[in-house]
């Protein structure tokens, strides 16, 4: 089959690997669209700290069955156009007991550890696998990963409805985040991002935006936060300062969560989680749960006109160099999508 392949950090090549063998439990799906995730980015530039090489990238894909095989095949038939969450998980840990298969203590994810999408055909695991319509719009069904991260996101987060919330970031998952928080219930949702295109497109979308590095910056934020700051902020950017700014502005005993992925530690200021009662929340990737959460927002479709907004281009899988390029480096993008012809 087609692929393309991170050979080492920093190299990506188009070549013929072998279709992956399925065993019990796995479907091959014959791959649609994959879109690319700042992790793939990640992952090339070697930044990712568990990535393996040479591998195939990307978890952000939909597609049709191709074959199943063992358990769970009743379920599906060849043809469905299926997603299905990245994770391979033990089933048997103390988090996947829990239903937290995302920090399962053998955790797999397809693209970083396991070969992924971009390539003509991934295998996956068919309980983690879910049906969509024929007749869906697969750009869209491209999306369902990235937003079931933003679901586990907001989620974790435990905002409540007339609650208010800060993104930091506004790349595709922090606006993904302010869309989800919106469902939400939140009643006021700013998105602080230094790129203007990405302002404006926050802006169109109806949130609050600010530019940090505008003059007079702190002084806005605190007008926006209406003098007691927000009651929940993400921080989406990965920037050094990020998670400074919100400690700051995050209101005594709301809540942090970290949602970006930073090259190297950051220095935080505990005392300022200390004086304010903070609560400080990780999150990684995104829960089965909450990834069915994300399946079913797709195929309710209220979402899906927010969601077609964020597909900036489409690349086909022999120019995957210049979408990572487009990825990586464009400044007025969202989702960089890649179809398989």
């Amino acid at each position: 089959m087609k692929a393309a392949v991170i050979e080492k950090v920093g190299k990506i090549v188009l070549t013929d690997a072998p279709v992956p063998v399925l065993s019990d439990g796995e479907a091959l799906i014959k791959v649609k669209y994959v879109g690319i995730c700042g992790s793939d980015i990640h992952v090339l530039m070697g930044h990712h700290p568990t990535a393996v090489y040479p591998v195939i990238p990307g978890h952000e894909f939909v597609g049709e069955i191709s074959e199943v095989k063992g358990a769970g095949s009743e379920r599906f038939q060849k043809g469905d156009i299926v997603a299905a969450q990245e994770v391979f998980s033990c089933g048997v840990c103390d988090a996947c007991a829990k239903g937290e298969d995302n920090v399962c203590r053998e955790l797999k994810i397809i693209g970083i550890h396991t070969d992924g999408g971009f390539a003509e055909y991934v295998k996956v695991k068919t309980h983690k696998t879910y049906k969509l319509a024929q007749d869906i719009d697969l750009e869209l069904a491209a999306l369902i990963e990235p937003l079931a991260v933003a679901v586990h996101d907001v989620r974790r987060s435990g905002l409540k409805v007339g609650e208010t919330a800060l993104v930091i970031g506004g790349g595709p998952i922090g606006i993904l985040i302010a869309i989800v928080a919106r469902v939400a219930g939140a009643r006021k949702i700013v998105v602080s991002e230094i790129n203007e295109y990405r302002l404006k497109f926050a802006k169109a979308m109806g949130f609050s935006t600010i530019n940090p590095a505008e003059e007079g910056f702190e002084q806005k934020l605190t007008e926006l936060g209406e003098g007691r700051g927000f009651d929940v902020s993400f921080e989406a950017a990965g920037a050094p300062s990020a998670i400074g700014t919100c400690l700051d502005f995050t209101k005594s005993t709301g809540t942090v969560v970290v949602v970006a992925m930073s090259e190297r530690p950051r220095v935080v200021d505990t005392g300022k989680i200390f004086a304010k009662e903070l609560t400080l929340v990780g999150v990684r990737i995104h829960s089965q749960y909450n990834f069915l959460g994300s399946v079913d927002l797709v195929r309710s479709g209220m979402l899906n006109r927010d969601l077609k907004k964020l597909v900036s281009k489409v690349f086909s899988l022999n120019d995957v160099l210049a979408a990572f390029e487009e990825a990586q480096h464009g400044k007025e993008n969202f989702k960089v999508l890649v179809r398989l012809d």
